[in-house]
């Protein structure tokens, strides 16, 4: 697929995500517990799979609030869906915020959307904060270049586990990585491959 294509679809996707998030009710249902941010590829334009990534950030991380949205996740009527979650608050791993987790898969119009939503506090003044540096980075031939590279390692095993999209950001947007062979230079600095 080449660039043009893959704005193209991150345009589609964009749209379905948004139908499918409105669809289910999750951002209403959300809002009553924190401030609700949509955040990762959706919010940066950086689509290339039918993912959403949201956070939930209220002053305190509620049990209870939780709970809450595991059931009405749970209980979402004429979707086909599943749900994972996982306490991250003392995780050491600097990819994943520290907070409450919930991943489900729903099954819409034939597409299986993956929704990340995180419980978390907010950010403390001056802590790095990816969603707003890259909304600060991106424009169209950046964009271009990490659609492209995204796309052909998005099916990786790697990917999510060992090698994330920020890596991509970074290696685009700060040392000027134009390709994928670029790209698999920039990680064997970093004693990691695709």
């Amino acid at each position: 697929m080449n660039s043009d294509d893959l704005l193209k679809q991150q345009e589609e996707l964009q749209k379905a995500g948004k139908q499918l998030l409105e669809k289910i009710g999750l951002i209403e249902f959300i809002s009553k517990l924190g401030k609700p941010e949509i955040v990762g590829s959706m919010a940066s334009g950086l689509m290339i799979r039918p993912d959403v990534d949201i956070e939930v950030i209220a002053d305190e991380i509620n049990d209870e609030d939780y709970w809450e949205t595991v059931r009405f996740l749970f209980y979402i009527k004429n979707f086909y869906h599943s749900l994972y979650i996982q306490d991250f608050r003392k995780s050491q791993n600097p990819n994943t915020p520290k907070g409450l987790y919930i991943g489900t898969r729903v099954n819409s119009d034939g597409k299986e959307w993956k929704i990340d939503l995180w419980f978390i506090s907010p950010r403390k003044p001056g802590e790095q904060n990816y969603n707003e540096w890259i909304k600060g980075k991106i424009n169209n031939s950046n964009r271009k270049i990490i659609l492209e590279i995204k796309s052909e390692i998005y099916k990786n095993p790697k990917y999510t586990k060992e090698i994330f999209s920020i890596d991509i950001y970074k290696a685009v947007i700060e040392d000027r990585v134009k390709n994928l062979e670029d790209f698999a230079k920039y990680l064997s600095q970093t004693n990691r491959s695709l």
